[in-house]
């Protein structure tokens, strides 16, 4: 006895696996954070040197750290997943292409991290920090670095500018 397979339809199978490819072609990574090209404060500090000193606190230890970027990421994840089960099978069905569905995720993972930014309250500024800003808000003066937060969408091994 002897077995054998027929397969009907492979055509449309083949054809269909291609339109998927297609449909999937595009970004692969949802970058979030301060580029490297977000311009500097009026004396002249790149703006992703002030986040990475606020973020990880500066080498001296007089600023601490106060994570905001993968903290805000890490806590928001399952809202991401969401996003993506969401629209991932309008993107296999060629209703959408990836790139929007990667750019409604990375819009909402920056949102994120802007409010992050403004939640965040300790460790708490110094007192004579808070009478020079006039604000007891660790990481905002003047909005500038909240507004600084962005994303953009890579492929993979593609090369970006870093920043934080």
């Amino acid at each position: 006895m002897r077995l054998t397979t027929t397969i009907k339809g492979g055509q449309n199978v083949r054809e269909a696996l291609r339109k998927l490819r297609a449909n999937l072609d595009g970004p692969r990574h949802v970058l979030v954070g301060v580029p490297k090209g977000a311009g500097a404060y009026k004396d002249g500090t790149q703006t992703a040197v002030i986040a990475a000193v606020n973020h990880f606190g500066s080498a001296d230890g007089r600023i601490p750290a106060r994570p905001f970027l993968d903290v805000a990421v890490i806590e928001n994840e399952l809202k991401y997943v969401k996003i993506a089960e969401q629209l991932l099978p309008q993107v296999a069905a060629g209703e959408i292409p990836i790139n929007k569905a990667l750019d409604k995720i990375g819009l909402t993972a920056a949102a994120d991290v802007q409010q992050k930014i403004v939640d965040v309250r300790t460790p708490p500024n110094a007192h004579s920090t808070i009478a020079r800003k006039g604000s007891s808000n660790p990481l905002i003066k003047d909005g500038h670095l909240r507004l600084s937060i962005s994303h953009v969408l890579a492929n993979a091994g593609e090369q970006v500018e870093e920043g934080l």
